[in-house]
C-alpha cells in the first residue's frame, strides 16, 4: 500500500505542503490538488516545481485533475508527467460521450495512469463500464454521502480499484475524520489490510491526518510500507 494526503493539509502553497510533510515518514505520495486550473495556478505550479521535484526521492506525486475535465488540461498532464504517476479524473456530468473520446485519446498518448472516481451526483457505473479496463478511484465519502456502502462497491470492482480516498461524513460533511467505531469503516478494514494500491487520506488539515493516521494503525492497517512511486 502506499499512503497519501492531498497537498493542502497547512495553509501555503504546494511546494510549502510538500516540504512539511516531509516530516511524517508514514506519508509516501502526495496528491496535487487541481480541481479548477487558470493561468495564476499554473504559474503558482512552474515556479515550485522544482521544489517539489526535489522531493521525489521522498514522495510519489498523483494529480487531482480539474473539473469540469476539458480538452485544454492536457496542459496540465504535459507539466506534470515528468513527475507525476497517476491522474484522478472525476466522471462528467450529463452526456459522456465527449468525454470518453477525450479520455481514451489521451490513454493512447500517456498510457495507463487515469482512474475514474465516483461522486455525490453523477453516473458513475455506466462510464466505468464504457470506460472498459481503465483504473479506478473509490471515494468513501462520496458513497456516504449517497446512502451507499463502501465494501459493496470495493468488492465489486475488485482490483480495477487503484486508489482509495479515505474519508468520512461528519453533520452531513464529507472530507472529515472518522473515529474507529464506524461501522462501514470496520466492514472494510479487512480490505484495507491487504490492500496493493494508492490509500490517499482526503481530509484537508493536518490534525485530521494525524486522526486518520491513528485509525490506520489502531486498525492493523499497514503503513510506510511498500514502493513510494507508481503502483504496486
Amino acid at each position: 500500500m502506499i499512503l497519501s494526503v492531498p497537498s493542502y493539509v497547512i495553509p501555503g502553497t504546494y511546494g510549502e505542503n510538500v516540504r512539511f510533510l516531509a516530516g511524517f515518514p508514514q506519508i509516501q505520495s502526495v496528491e496535487l490538488l487541481f480541481y479548477y486550473y487558470d493561468a495564476e495556478t499554473e504559474g503558482l505550479f512552474q515556479r515550485e516545481k522544482p521544489l517539489i521535484a526535489s522531493y521525489r526521492r521522498r514522495f510519489g506525486y498523483g494529480v487531482h485533475m480539474p473539473d469540469p475535465l476539458e480538452p485544454k488540461h492536457e496542459r496540465l498532464i504535459e507539466l506534470t508527467r515528468d513527475l507525476c504517476e497517476r491522474y484522478v479524473l472525476h466522471t462528467p456530468e450529463g452526456e459522456a460521450e465527449e468525454f470518453e473520446r477525450m479520455v481514451k485519446r489521451w490513454q493512447r498518448r500517456y498510457g495507463p495512469v487515469f482512474l475514474l472516481e465516483n461522486l455525490i451526483d453523477r453516473e458513475f457505473a455506466a462510464v466505468a463500464e464504457t470506460m472498459g479496463s481503465m483504473d479506478l478511484c473509490c471515494d468513501t465519502g462520496h458513497l456516504l454521502m449517497r446512502g451507499e456502502e463502501v465494501a459493496p462497491f470495493l468488492q465489486h470492482y475488485g482490483s480495477r480499484i487503484r486508489e482509495i480516498h479515505l474519508h468520512g461524513v461528519v453533520d452531513g460533511r464529507d472530507h472529515r475524520a472518522f473515529p474507529i467505531t464506524e461501522p462501514w469503516f470496520q466492514r472494510i478494514v479487512p480490505l484495507l489490510r491487504t490492500f496493493g494500491g494508492v490509500l490517499n487520506l482526503e481530509v484537508f488539515s493536518i490534525e485530521e491526518v494525524r486522526t486518520m493516521l491513528s485509525v490506520l494503525a489502531e486498525s492493523g492497517i499497514p503503513q510506510g510500507e511498500g514502493s513510494r512511486n507508481g503502483f504496486l
